[in-house]
């Protein structure tokens, strides 16, 4: 809290997370653990405006990433005649590690889903305070991409967001097999992969040398980056680091998603989901298979006794095998549980509407990209980059960026020309 104005002209740090490189790589700018803010951008001239809300929830597999990386920036989305709001969640192991002692001194008796609730702290603010700055709070839509995506579903999903938001928007991205079940004995205890999130933490714990009574004490003494160093949390699959994920833990998420979504439990308000045409380029490279036999080994791990299916529904040969993984992650991680989750929205009464995305800009064409992971969302913030494409990227970038909007005032992405 403060007396008098505050100055909120530049952006606040970004969450601790591991140094990336790359196409995805982190956030730019300092980090701190003191990292939970919120950027908005309005077009509004006066509180009287009541203008749709979009909150932006970035992605980066819960691990890397900001509300204020470029990409991010909501100048132009805003321009169109919404509220932008882009905010921050703790990430990796600040947001999302589960230890017994935790969930000990929890009035809850639960600890590793910090990171949701930090987007769900976001959303109370933003539906208290944004008609301070032209929005409607009876018109907030979230939408986010990949982890961020994932969270937009898991927070469809939670108890704890009713009201905080009238529509989503989930852009390449589910609670998929890397959900943990916070111990043994949480519902859906069947759902969670290998260790719960409770073990998974004493194990990372020891690691970094934390045991006995005084654990939590000892943990607290660390740096941001000694235990980003020690634990080493990892972005993308296939990699040696341990993933951070949403916890099933009966109270954030009381269950298993996509059954609270088969169940009608799912908060009701419509539902925009749907991929890219390339997903899992990038997931595809990930794995380095190169061999036929390699390729048939991963599917063997990947899909255990439905393996011979899989084969036959995407054959490989010698001379394709990058090709085929890349189009059977893209299926399997991205359309088809897209497609489940739409679904289950004909258990409530809110609409779902499927969008895919195959446009493949003569730039990305050029390096032999194709429609991969995040290639939309420069389209849906209308970012500055898009102009120097060409009319046809304009004219999709315009459509896009309008048709969320709308979807945000009215809760249908269709009509006025859409």
């Amino acid at each position: 809290a403060w007396e008098g104005v505050r100055l909120c002209d530049r952006f606040g740090p970004s969450c601790p997370q591991p140094k990336m490189t790359g196409i995805y790589r982190g956030a730019d700018g300092p980090t701190d653990e003191d990292c939970l803010h919120l950027n908005i951008w309005t077009p509004a001239t006066s509180p009287d405006d009541r203008l749709p809300v979009l909150v932006w929830i970035h992605g980066g597999g819960l691990t890397i990433g900001s509300g204020s990386m470029r990409t991010y920036h909501g100048h132009n989305l805003a321009a169109k005649g919404a509220v932008v709001v882009t905010i921050n969640y703790r990430l990796g192991p600040f947001g999302f590690f589960a230890h017994p002692a935790l969930s000990a001194e929890s009035e809850y008796g639960v600890s590793g889903n910090y990171g949701l609730l930090d987007q769900l702290a976001a959303l109370r603010w933003v539906h208290e305070n944004i008609s301070a700055f032209g929005g409607d709070a009876r018109r907030i839509a979230i939408f986010g991409e990949s982890g961020g995506s994932q969270s937009v579903i898991c927070l469809m999903a939670s108890p704890l967001s009713e009201g905080l938001f009238h529509g989503a928007i989930a852009e390449s991205g589910t609670p998929g097999d890397g959900l943990r079940v916070l111990r043994d004995g949480t519902p859906a205890a069947g759902r969670g992969i290998g260790e719960s999130a409770e073990e998974m933490g004493v194990r990372l714990a020891g690691k970094l040398g934390c045991t006995g009574p005084d654990v939590l004490a000892q943990l607290r003494s660390k740096t941001a980056e000694e235990l980003l160093n020690g634990i080493n949390p990892d972005v993308l699959p296939g990699g040696r680091g341990d993933k951070f994920n949403p916890v099933i833990d009966g109270y954030v998420l009381a269950g298993d998603p996509l059954a609270a979504f088969e169940a009608g439990g799912q908060q009701d308000v419509p539902l925009i989901i749907g991929s890219n045409g390339d997903d899992g380029n990038v997931f595809a490279d990930r794995l380095s298979i190169r061999s036929l036999a390699g390729y048939r080994l991963v599917v063997r791990t990947l899909f255990g006794t439905s393996a011979d299916r899989v084969l036959e529904f995407f054959p490989a040969d010698e001379t394709n095998v990058r090709r085929v993984l890349t189009r059977l992650v893209t299926i399997s991680a991205f359309i088809a549980p897209a497609r489940r989750f739409a679904r289950g929205m004909a258990n409530v009464d809110a609409d779902a509407y499927v969008y895919h995305f195959t446009r493949v800009s003569p730039q990305a064409a050029e390096k032999g990209l194709g429609a991969i992971h995040g290639i939309e969302i420069p389209y849906v913030f209308g970012a500055d980059m898009i102009r120097a494409l060409g009319p046809t990227d304009q004219a999709l970038s315009d459509t896009m960026s309008e048709t969320w909007i709308r979807f945000a005032a009215t809760g249908d992405p269709s009509g006025d020309g859409l």
